[in-house]
C-alpha cells in the first residue's frame, strides 16, 4: 500500500500541521507500507528556513522517526531547496530527497513528480522548467513572502512574460490560477508521455496544483492539498493497482 500526500506547506497559516501529525501517527499504527512526500511540505519561500524548521521541530521529528514505513520525499517549488541541501550532502540523510520517483505496485510503474513542471510546460512557456527551477531556489532563500512574491513577478517579467498585469491572478490560491488549467490539460493529455518521459500504461501522481482527482482509468491523479484553499486534508491510496482519493478525517484510515 502507498499513501500520497502533498502541499501541506507548513509555514503557511492555513496548513493544517496538528491534522498532518496525526496522520503520521496513523500511517505508523496502521502498518502503512510506504508514504509519498509530494512536495512543498514546507513552504521555505514563506519563512527563513532555519527558523521554520525549528518551528515545526514535531514534525520534522515525526518524519524522522517513522521507523517502519517507506518513506519518499520529493521536493516541490515551494521547499526545491531541500533537494540542494541533500545534494550538498551527496545524498546523505534520514530519507531520500528527489525530484521524480518510479515505483512499482499492483504490477505497473507510477511516476511521481511535485507538478510545477506541468504549469511551466502547459502555461508559462518560454520560461523553461529550469529557470522555474532556478527561481524556486532563490525563492526558497528569500525568508519573507512578500518579498518572493515580487521577486517572482519582476523575474518572470525579465524573461519576457507579461504577468505584472497578471498580479491579482498570481495572488490568488493556488487551485483558483489559471494557469494550472494548463498544467492539468497536460498532465490528462498523451503529451505526458513524451514531455515527462514516460512509458504508455504508466501512472502520473502529481500535486502542486491543490486539486484533488483521479481520472476515470486511475492514470492520473492528485493527492491535492493540506492548506484550507478548497477540500484540504485529502491524499490518495494506492493498492493492488487501484487508486482512491480520501479525506482524513471522513473517511476510514488508511
Amino acid at each position: 500500500m502507498i499513501l500520497v500526500v502533498s502541499d501541506l506547506h507548513a509555514g503557511h497559516p492555513d496548513a493544517a500541521v496538528p491534522e498532518f501529525l496525526r496522520f503520521l501517527d496513523g500511517c505508523e499504527s496502521q502498518g502503512v507500507e510506504t508514504l509519498v512526500l509530494l512536495g512543498d511540505i514546507f513552504d521555505l519561500w514563506r519563512r527563513k528556513n532555519g527558523p521554520l524548521m525549528v518551528e515545526h521541530s514535531d514534525l520534522l521529528d515525526r518524519l524522522l522517526h517513522l521507523e517502519a514505513v517507506d518513506l519518499h520525499y520529493v521536493v516541490g517549488n515551494h521547499d526545491y531547496a531541500l533537494l540542494e541541501i541533500a545534494e550538498r550532502a551527496g545524498g546523505r540523510g534520514p530519507f531520500p530527497i528527489q525530484k521524480r520517483l518510479l515505483l512499482e505496485e499492483g504490477g505497473r510503474t507510477t511516476l511521481f513528480i511535485h507538478g510545477y513542471d506541468l504549469e511551466v510546460l502547459g502555461a508559462l512557456e518560454p520560461f523553461s522548467v529550469e529557470a522555474y527551477e532556478a527561481l524556486s531556489s532563490r525563492m526558497c532563500a528569500v525568508g519573507d513572502f512578500g518579498g518572493a512574491a515580487a521577486g517572482r513577478l519582476v523575474e518572470l517579467y525579465s524573461r519576457g512574460l507579461d504577468l505584472v498585469a497578471r498580479r491579482e491572478t498570481l495572488s490568488r490560491p493556488a487551485h483558483e490560477r489559471p494557469s494550472l488549467d494548463g498544467a492539468e490539460a497536460l498532465a490528462h493529455s498523451p503529451a505526458r508521455h513524451l514531455l515527462l518521459g514516460m512509458e504508455v500504461g504508466d501512472r502520473l501522481v502529481y500535486g502542486h496544483t491543490h486539486r484533488p482527482a483521479v481520472s476515470p482509468d486511475g492514470l492520473v491523479a492528485n493527492p491535492g492539498s493540506w492548506v484550507d484553499d478548497g477540500e484540504a486534508m485529502t491524499y490518495l491510496r494506492i493498492e493492488d493497482d487501484e487508486v482512491g482519493l480520501r479525506r482524513f478525517g471522513r473517511d476510514s484510515f488508511p
